[in-house]
């Protein structure tokens, strides 16, 4: 028998739709990615990946359920099988053995302690709304502090007595172990010394309580706060760790913001659990907290698997914008992006909300985010002019970016940082090639490089030693892609082959060599336009008429010039430029494909370049067996293409 807790382990660390990306392609479509489905014949997508709740389901066959049993179902294994493929996957160890006698009681015992906070969590909302004392004290905090009924019955807000052991007689009258109660951290225990007999008190008295659900809506720890003035007594006190509460992994709110995080695919991230409570009710309900403490890896990563934009709300005072500083840097080597909205001295997201009508909140909070590189020179605005402090900002700035791992978003971000703190390009490349470069040599002996981080070290070798190729060469790829763009956005529903679309074949053409366009707004409209709905006509008007500026205004540029395929077509009518509709998308389509793989092998003939320099047989002979391979793909495009010609 494989333990509970290597299961959930497992499931933890495989992502759903990672593990079933590498058997399908998966496409975006709202909250969820969809594909054709792998367990039976079709050619209209029918399989749906749901990340928020960690399932698959085909509405043609029917199969559904969770990464195991995907697993189960593609490879033809077992449970167990499927449990033992997944954890070598992801080095996990996995023992297929009987369950020990010690094996089985850590089981109950977290059961069992799940049992007794879930009674501590009515005990208290009981006190809180029933018991005279608790509405006298705690309702009317909660009450004064503008929370609503739903709010506070939602979240299962209460209220601990003042008495130093009114739980713990409670719990124990109800039948529950006072191991148990000491186990939760509910009931402290006082052994008996100095001639005072042994006691047991709780931990929580005189405070509003703050159950912390698990992902899955089981009550796992609390927070009380004090309605006491007295700087003596700590504000906040929480469930000690235990075996069932690790407050590294566990966010405020997750549960009940996980769907509207995934549906907007954007995540607020708050400090405290007010600010939760606060921009839940103003209707601002994708926000989560770390509850107070540090932001943790394993925090974002509960984030990364429901969306890969996070919006930091820290308080105006300099501890809230220090902690988000610590915070961006973290995120961002996650692979998500950031942003950060910084609210006025003396304010945070729970006192905003509370004086703010929720419109104004919204609006507030999408006007005033900005990016981190704006963010940190806000902070510095006044100290621009002294030559040394500018220089530290910059290489404060340039330190944060070498920690994204995505080369793309790197240089946008590069070119961000140039055009804002007037800096060359090649200069702030060069210093983060070289940041990543000291990285990336410091690397343990015992932990390789994976492949990923190889190709990531030697495409950033190869952007500080031939920036002005690359900028040549992104400017040829960006001409491709505009093409492609013109294409989808003038003729996107239009028919082109049999029953296949443009918008189909260029979708269908590009995933079948796993590309993506590297422009980020044209990555924007390309997928925004796959979301939509109607004919060509409709969908122009709709990106002519963006609420976007910029993209509406790109948009009537992109229709209105002429493109490098269809120069000379475009001097005749428009019937005409739609007879030709196959050929030139089609051309499109495989110019842009040789582009980024004629500069593959540019990449990689400068990496054996470098490699016969220093002598090392070994990584030219694995450059050269690549090398063969993309010069074989580019050599089958350009037949391709002049076969077209």
């Amino acid at each position: 028998m494989i333990s509970q807790a290597t299961i959930e382990s497992i499931l933890n660390a495989a992502s759903i739709e990672e593990v079933i990306g590498e058997y399908v392609n998966l496409r975006q479509r709202g909250a969820n990615l969809v594909a054709c489905c792998p367990f039976h014949n079709e050619k209209t997508p029918s399989f749906t990946v749901s990340p928020s709740k960690g399932i698959f389901k085909c509405f043609g066959c029917g199969k559904a359920g969770n990464v195991i049993r995907f697993i189960m179902e593609h490879e033809h294994l077992s449970y167990v099988e499927a449990l033992k493929f997944l954890g070598n996957k992801y080095n996990i160890p996995v023992e297929d053995k009987e369950e020990t006698t010690e094996e089985a009681q850590s089981r109950m015992l977290r059961d069992s302690m799940l049992v007794v906070n879930e009674y501590a969590r009515e005990f208290y909302s009981k006190y809180l709304t029933e018991e005279q004392a608790g509405k006298d004290a705690g309702l009317s905090y909660l009450t004064e502090r503008g929370f609503n009924e739903p709010i506070i019955r939602q979240f299962g807000l209460g209220y601990a007595p003042e008495e130093r052991d009114a739980f713990t007689r409670a719990a124990l009258a109800a039948g529950y172990k006072q191991e148990l109660l000491v186990a939760t951290g509910l009931t402290l225990h006082h052994p008996a010394g100095g001639g005072r007999p042994e006691a047991f008190t709780d931990r929580f008295r005189d405070r509003v309580m703050f159950p912390i659900h698990s992902l899955s809506g089981r009550v796992i720890g609390f927070g009380g706060r004090t309605l006491q003035s007295s700087k003596q007594v700590a504000k906040y006190v929480n469930s000690p760790e235990s075996e069932v509460y690790d407050k590294s992994r566990s966010l405020y709110g997750l549960f009940f913001a996980k769907q509207h995080i995934s549906k907007l695919q954007k995540c607020y991230l708050v400090e405290g659990y007010t600010d939760v409570l606060s921009l839940f009710q103003a209707g601002i309900m994708n926000v989560v907290s770390s509850s107070g403490t540090s932001l943790t890896e394993e925090q974002i990563r509960l984030i990364k698997r429901f969306a890969r934009q996070v919006t930091v709300l820290y308080d105006g005072d300099d501890a809230g914008i220090k902690a988000s500083i610590r915070g961006i840097t973290m995120i961002l080597e996650e692979g998500l992006q950031v942003k950060v909205v910084r609210f006025p001295a003396g304010d945070d997201p729970d006192s905003y909300a509370r004086s703010h009508s929720a419109q104004e909140t919204l609006a507030f909070l999408e006007q005033h985010e900005t990016d981190f590189i704006h963010f940190k020179i806000s902070l510095m605005a006044e100290e621009m002019k002294d030559p040394l402090k500018r220089s530290s900002l910059i290489r404060d700035v340039v330190d944060t970016i070498s920690v994204i791992p995505d080369i793309i978003t790197r240089t946008v971000y590069i070119e961000e940082c140039s055009r804002h703190l007037g800096i060359e390009e090649l200069i702030l490349t060069r210093e983060v090639a070289r940041i990543r470069r000291r990285r990336y040599s410091r690397q343990a002996p015992e932990r390789p490089a994976t492949p990923l981080e190889e190709q990531d070290h030697n495409l950033d070798q190869f952007s500080q030693n031939k920036r002005g190729d690359a900028l040549a060469g992104k400017n040829d790829i960006s001409r491709c892609e505009k093409d492609i763009l013109y294409y989808l956005l003038k003729f996107g529903q239009s028919p082109l082959q049999e029953e296949t679309s443009v918008a189909e074949y260029i979708t269908l053409s590009l995933e079948e060599d796993e590309l993506e366009l590297q422009d980020p707004l044209m990555l924007h409209i390309f997928k925004e336009y796959m979301e939509l709905t109607g004919d060509n006509q409709a969908r122009r008007r709709y990106f002519t008429n963006h609420v976007n500026p910029e993209i509406a205004r790109y948009a009537l540029d992109l229709l209105n010039q002429p493109h490098s395929i269809n120069l000379k077509v475009l001097r005749d009518s428009l019937p005409i430029e739609e007879s030709l509709l196959k050929e030139n998308v089609t051309k499109s389509v495989l110019v842009y494909k040789l582009r980024v793989v004629s500069l593959t092998c540019n990449q990689l003939t400068r990496e054996l370049q470098q490699a016969q320099l220093q002598g090392e047989e070994g990584v030219m002979e694995e450059i050269m067996k690549k090398l063969t391979v993309m010069m074989e793909v580019r050599n089958s495009f350009a037949k391709e293409l002049n076969r077209l010609s």
